[in-house]
């Protein structure tokens, strides 16, 4: 984006990954004056590391995010380090030169004021406001809803002339978090008295902490496993007293949980009923695509998906059909397979609720969703509140 009196600012800058790492649209760093970092998934920081081969412009995010970019980062150097034209260096760079800013600190890029919001969506993610010629509100990923490990997304105020808007879930509804909570919990329970395990493929940030605040909080006895990168993210979060709302819960759910340090554990894990937390939280790879595998052919055990499981993933397949891709070959699942999606968005009512609360007139772009979603989410906007929504279909510039 550019302000009138002149102030050049990125905001995130990310990659997608499918079966490759896909970057996104060049950006010269020498014609920025900042970058701000909303939060540490790879989709919004993934390509910063490109920014820093050349020279060192000005990015800005909290201490958490940095922290939890650079196990991302790391980890994604190590899986497509191939494909990818940055190294280990332009992540050490990242890290050393990134401004650690707190939620309510107002900073200055020429013309423009700036403000990071808590977002609610993971620990350390913000919401960014940008005060210049104009107010400009961009939501990152968020969501108001108070989860175990995070209070919900901190009320930005309103009166933007533009608000840049997440559309993930425009078309889709969520379950209150207590049901979700309680479904899970059940099937834990269901599958243990039963003798199983269950096998809880799990997005490694907030998503498999949280696993194990509910199980906990809920009192449950048996035992709880995590493994992959999560258990490095949970050593994480039980020393951020800033940043994670739930620290306390977390600490003591620590305590309870078993942390697997290497293949003996790892079979291990399987030798009597539990729950065992691992990446990736779509199957695929990581210790639960590993576990999956060896519970798939049995009928007391349990797989539980807690997230969203894109297209054509393993874990996709294995909702829609029954079957687990292991190795070069299909296994029809005889364990039980469900889905309770503990997200970390808004859903539709949330989404609706927050825009329809930032102003009474001005421009609303929607991304960050799929084209249905974003053109939904636009068109909601049109009809029921004073914005006039944008649904961008490509680079062109939107001028105000």
């Amino acid at each position: 984006m550019r302000t009138a009196g002149g102030a050049r600012i990125l905001l995130d800058y990310g990659v997608r990954i499918d079966d490759r790492v896909i970057l996104p649209g060049h950006v010269s760093p020498r014609d920025l004056d900042a970058v701000l970092i909303s939060h540490a998934h790879l989709d919004h920081v993934g390509a910063a590391p490109l920014l820093l081969i050349s020279t060192t412009p000005k990015i800005y995010a909290t201490e958490s995010t940095v922290r939890q970019a650079e196990i991302l980062l790391k980890d994604m150097l190590k899986l497509s380090g191939y494909y990818l034209p940055f190294a280990g260096s332009e992540v050490s760079k990242f890290v050393r030169s990134v401004q650690r800013v707190r939620y309510g600190e107002r900073f200055r890029v020429k013309d423009a004021e700036i403000e990071f919001v808590d977002a609610g969506h993971i620990p350390g993610s913000a919401q960014i406001i940008v005060n210049a010629d104009k107010a400009l509100l961009y939501t990152g990923d968020f969501t108001p809803v108070k989860t175990r490990l995070l209070d919900g997304c901190d009320d930005p105020g309103t009166g933007f002339d533009v608000v840049i808007t997440e559309s993930t879930y425009a078309r889709e509804a969520h379950l209150p978090r207590k049901t979700l909570e309680d479904r899970v919990v059940e099937v834990a329970r269901e599958t243990v008295n039963q003798g199983g395990v269950v096998v809880v493929p799990s997005f490694a940030v907030a998503r498999a902490q949280e696993v194990a605040c509910i199980l906990y909080a809920h009192g449950f006895k048996e035992p709880i496993w995590i493994d992959g990168m999560a258990r490095q993210i949970l050593e994480l979060y039980i020393e951020d007293e800033t940043y994670v709302d739930g620290v306390e819960l977390l600490a003591k759910a620590s305590r309870k949980v078993r942390v697997v340090k290497g293949k003996r554990d790892r079979e291990t894990v399987l030798d009597e009923p539990g729950v065992v937390v691992s990446p990736a939280g779509m199957l695929k790879g990581g210790p639960a695509a590993y576990y999956a595998a060896k519970v798939a052919d049995d009928p007391t055990s349990s797989i539980l998906l807690v997230s969203f499981q894109a297209p054509n993933t393993p874990g996709a397949k294995l909702l829609a059909e029954g079957k687990l891709a292991v190795n070069s070959s299909e296994l029809k699942a005889a364990a039980r397979v469900v889905q309770y999606k503990l997200s970390a968005h808004a859903g539709q009512a949330e989404l609706r609720d927050y825009i329809s609360k930032r102003g009474d007139s001005g421009t609303a772009i929607t991304i960050h969703g799929d084209p249905e979603a974003c053109e939904a989410f636009a068109a909601w906007i049109n009809e029921n509140t004073g914005y006039r929504a944008v649904n961008p279909a490509g680079p062109e510039p939107i001028i105000l």
